[in-house]
């Protein structure tokens, strides 16, 4: 008898089993997905830099005197706003200045009168012409050398300099009481309104960077209104202080709430790419990166992708395992691994 039962313990085994493998996939595990289908659309690009406020090239003028002069009193500060011909310092002309214009001045007044005297005798035929000739070149001498001492101003002894236009001191580089050589800067004035920014690119995007390309800026401590800029400048070296590249962008208009020093953040429009979208709730992240789960044949696929442009619940993504034809999962991704049953919702 044994035998017997151990033939028929051994078909109910074989029976089972092909059973088992004759059983429906429906036994296996599987996820209820929402899914959208893959878009294609152009996404504005925006590049977010920061850096600082100041004068704009071309728009600064050193203050200067060709003459030696003394300080007498500063009347502003660096980083005061000033207007046109509003009062600056008061200096004094140098002595060494003054006895040249004092000579000068002496000097003309004879060559007059000796001009005079030789005319006179020249009327009684008691000088030649050539003399009178020689008189009228020494005058003319004189006077050109007292119009160029006057040009340089050492006739003046006090005096009070203003403001050559609206500006704003950037910096004062004296003393009251200090003595200056003739062309020795005294301060540097920026013409007011006259802005830019230079702001720092990290390198790997200092090429998509162009001259002309719009920006808005604002301080980076408020969120206040933004003021509107143009690239100017696309520097070719890494500035070595902040290894980043330098981009200048000139204000547009009326720069309110910016000032000279201010640091900003800038949003630089780099236009429209077009490229592959998807819902934010699409895309994971893990140890591996991003990546998202598409279906295929009723299973999902598994694709790593780089997330790139964001805008609001709308990122743009690449792989090179993306499928345009399939559907990406927005919902229920959290439950899936590769491979898995899908089973989408609405079917």
């Amino acid at each position: 008898m044994k035998p017997i039962v151990m033939l028929l313990t051994l078909a109910m085994t074989m029976n089972l089993a092909q059973a088992a493998m004759a059983a429906p996939a429906g036994n296996e595990a599987s996820v209820l997905v929402k899914t959208e289908a893959l878009r294609s659309q152009t996404m504005a690009e925006t590049l977010t830099v920061y850096g600082t406020v100041m004068p704009a090239t071309g728009a600064t003028e050193n203050l200067s005197f060709p003459r030696p002069v003394r300080i007498l009193r500063l009347l502003v500060a660096p980083g005061q706003v000033v207007r046109h011909d509003e009062p600056l310092l008061e200096l004094v002309t140098e002595a060494t200045a003054t006895a040249a214009y004092r000579q000068a001045e002496s000097a003309e007044i004879f060559a007059r009168g000796e001009l005079k005297r030789v005319e006179d005798l020249a009327a009684q035929q008691l000088a030649t012409q050539s003399q009178v000739a020689l008189a009228r070149k020494s005058l003319q001498d004189a006077q050109a050398t007292l119009a160029a001492q006057e040009k340089l101003g050492a006739g003046l002894h006090e005096q009070t300099v203003k403001a050559p236009f609206d500006a704003l001191v950037v910096a004062i580089s004296v003393q009251q009481g200090d003595r200056l050589q003739p062309g020795a800067s005294i301060m540097q004035l920026a013409k007011s309104g006259a802005l830019r920014a230079l702001l720092g690119v990290e390198p790997e995007d200092a090429s998509r960077v162009r001259t002309g390309m719009p920006i808005q800026l604002a301080s980076v401590f408020t969120t206040g209104e933004m003021v509107n800029a143009k690239v100017s400048k696309v520097f070719g070296a890494i500035n070595a202080h902040t290894r980043l590249v330098d981009v200048e962008a000139l204000l547009q208009g009326q720069a309110d709430g910016l000032l000279s020093g201010m640091q900003v953040r800038g949003l630089i429009d780099l236009g429209g790419r077009k490229c592959w979208v998807v819902s934010r709730s699409a895309v994971l992240q893990d140890g591996h990166g991003a990546y998202l789960f598409q279906v295929r044949d009723g299973h999902a696929k598994r694709v790593e992708v780089t997330v790139g442009v964001e805008n609001g619940d709308t990122v743009a993504v690449t792989g090179s395992g993306l499928d345009s034809r399939l559907k990406v999962v927005v919902l229920g991704n959290y439950e899936l691994q590769d491979g898995m049953i899908v089973r989408e919702a609405g079917k």
